[in-house]
């Protein structure tokens, strides 16, 4: 009986390689490598400084913190996650000097650390062009700072990391088939199982949660009756690009690609990248009542790079489709 189980369930793993194998295998040059670096060492510096860390001074400050004063704590977290990501990335310099740019282990760093260095023109700049106007001047400011950022990092992984580009354009060139069932059926479980189970079910109706900090804050503008149409349009035309045309290939190149790079090993990127996503949209706002649902999001992309075989265009097709639809879903609730 045991050999029995122990056959069904060999031939049924050999079935799935071969199916892998059959649907998602590239050219040698277009393949993704899960071990080029030593997860022992590399990966767990990395995990530790991007991940682990910040999500412990997450859960800590709100604990030691005035809870009137957000914005000490915000400002606090801020300044300690810079600190502990600028170590873990000049560790890795050192020890992975030869690699660090052109072999895309930089991008998930640029995405941290980006921000707080392209915002520091942005915010002065709008905050003249719009007068002072606080709540405009950090709605627009945020949407243009994410925006500049990402199209930098693209373009630098565009001229420098020609792996990546070369294993998209030849995935969407002969796997195209692939990518459509993919899509459809991985965004159909990330709008069942994210948005219906946990974020209405479970989240809203169970827990009580309303809308998150950060999914708050992109809309927040588009609720407001006294900014105008103009004032409006341009916003959603902005919050178009972000979400859906650049966010979704630069979160997957720097949360799935350069993220598993860092890692060195399947599974630990598999974990770490999925609790990854999930903590850039609550750590920061100490929103820990979206936990699961962002969480939840993160596995499922994740699983997908994983199963694909390291392949982040699948992972982005679910991510730009599940974003446009979260889109058209602001104007027409």
């Amino acid at each position: 009986m045991k050999e029995n189980s122990n056959n069904f369930w060999t031939n049924l793993k050999n079935k799935n390689n071969n199916f892998r194998s059959k649907h998602f295998d590239l050219s040698e040059e277009a393949r993704f490598r899960f071990d080029i670096l030593n997860y022992k060492i590399d990966g767990m510096i990395f995990v530790t400084s991007v991940l682990i860390v910040p999500l412990i001074l997450s859960l800590f400050i709100p604990l030691v913190a005035d809870s009137n004063s957000a914005i000490s704590r915000a400002s606090a977290f801020s300044i300690l996650y810079i600190i502990s990501v600028s170590i873990g990335m000049i560790f890795n310099c050192i020890r992975n000097r030869a690699g660090f740019f052109k072999g895309g282990y930089l991008w998930i760093y640029m995405f941290i650390l980006g921000p707080q260095i392209v915002s520091i023109i942005i915010f002065p700049l709008l905050r003249v062009f719009l007068k002072g106007n606080v709540e405009l001047t950090n709605s627009f400011a945020s949407l243009i700072t994410m925006i500049v950022t990402e199209v930098i990092i693209i373009t630098l992984a565009l001229i420098y990391d020609r792996k990546i580009f070369k294993r998209v354009k030849e995935t969407i060139k002969n796997k195209w088939k692939e990518i459509i069932l993919v899509t459809i059926i991985c965004t159909a479980l990330m709008f069942i199982f994210v948005t219906f189970i946990i974020q209405n079910l479970i989240e809203t109706k169970l827990i009580g949660v309303g809308e998150s900090n950060n999914q708050g804050s992109l809309v927040s503008i588009l609720k407001e009756d006294k900014y105008g149409l103009n004032v409006k349009i341009v916003y959603a035309i902005m919050l178009f690009i972000l979400t859906v045309i650049v966010a979704s290939f630069c979160e997957e190149l720097c949360l799935r690609n350069s993220f598993n790079l860092n890692a060195s090993n399947r599974w630990l990127g598999f974990v770490s990248s999925s609790l990854f996503f999930g903590f850039i949209h609550w750590g920061p706002n100490f929103d820990f009542g979206h936990i699961m649902s962002y969480s939840a999001a993160g596995f499922i992309l994740s699983g997908i790079f994983l199963y694909t075989k390291g392949n982040m265009t699948f992972s982005w097709f679910v991510h730009m489709l599940n974003n446009l639809i979260a889109f058209i879903l602001i104007f027409a609730i």
